[in-house]
């Protein structure tokens, strides 16, 4: 009988920390896909449609805030929750969308304790 395995996408342009969470995350049961730059981040959610979006702020190509911003004008991607991860939460209170209220998305400041982050992503994909 197959089981359920919620897709998270990981988005962080250091490859350590992007494969160290991806690693951490398929060993708790989850589906992970993986991008390293803003540009991938819509066309990936459009195309593979993930359960949870674990957006860095910092990434090369276009600030994580940008990403997030297009992500929640979009149709098709804006139902999807994200979850910011920073070394710069003042950031994070800058981008209008934060500070419209809503559960569809959150920020954990980095570094962060994995345990921390498995709580919220459980929390973000169950409601609970």
């Amino acid at each position: 009988m197959p089981t359920f395995k919620p897709k998270i996408l990981v988005v962080d342009d250091e490859e350590e920390a992007r494969t160290g969470l991806a690693r951490s995350l398929r060993s708790k049961g989850y589906d992970v896909l993986e991008a390293a730059t803003g540009g991938e981040v819509v066309a990936r959610a459009k195309a593979e449609w993930p359960a949870l979006i674990i957006l860095d702020i910092v990434l090369p190509d276009l600030p994580g805030t940008e990403v997030f911003e297009s992500l929640r004008a979009d149709p098709i991607t804006k139902a999807i929750p994200v979850l910011l991860l920073t070394a710069k939460p003042d950031i994070v209170a800058q981008v209008p969308a934060v500070r419209e209220k809503s559960e569809q998305y959150r920020f954990l400041e980095k570094p962060g304790r994995i345990e921390d982050l498995l709580k919220i992503i459980q929390e973000m994909l169950t409601g609970k």
